[in-house]
């Protein structure tokens, strides 16, 4: 549980929350925000919950971490998929490579700075 607690990946959620909410009710959202800032969380939010889900659910350990390998699967997958695959079969949405670069560095954000093992404050002294 301790994974879903980073507090990157809860500014994240909360990132996208700042995004979706007023989209619903149809108020706008500053384009910063709307176009750019929520591409650059995707991959370490989704990265995160996929590590949450190996941690509890697969290798029941908190010292698992994603291999480079998955968290490189990772970006491929939500690039192609948001900026090749789904602009192509609906017109709701655009392909924008400033998004693709911006999931690769949410890759590397989540590898170098989210993706560690749990410690607790005993193991640490």
């Amino acid at each position: 549980m301790k994974t879903l607690l980073n507090p990157w990946f809860v500014l994240g959620c909360l990132v996208w929350a700042a995004v979706i909410i007023p989209r619903k009710f149809g108020h706008p959202v500053p384009f910063l925000i709307n176009g750019y800032i929520d591409d650059a969380f995707a991959v370490p939010v989704i990265a995160n919950i996929s590590l949450w889900f190996m941690r509890v659910l697969v290798i029941k350990s908190d010292y698992y971490v994603l291999s480079w390998q998955k968290v490189t699967f990772i970006v491929v997958y939500v690039s192609l998929v948001f900026e090749v695959l789904l602009p192509l079969i609906s017109k709701r949405y655009t392909s924008d490579w400033a998004d693709a670069l911006l999931y690769i560095i949410g890759g590397f954000f989540f590898y170098w700075v989210m993706n560690k093992p749990v410690v607790s404050r005993k193991q640490k002294v």
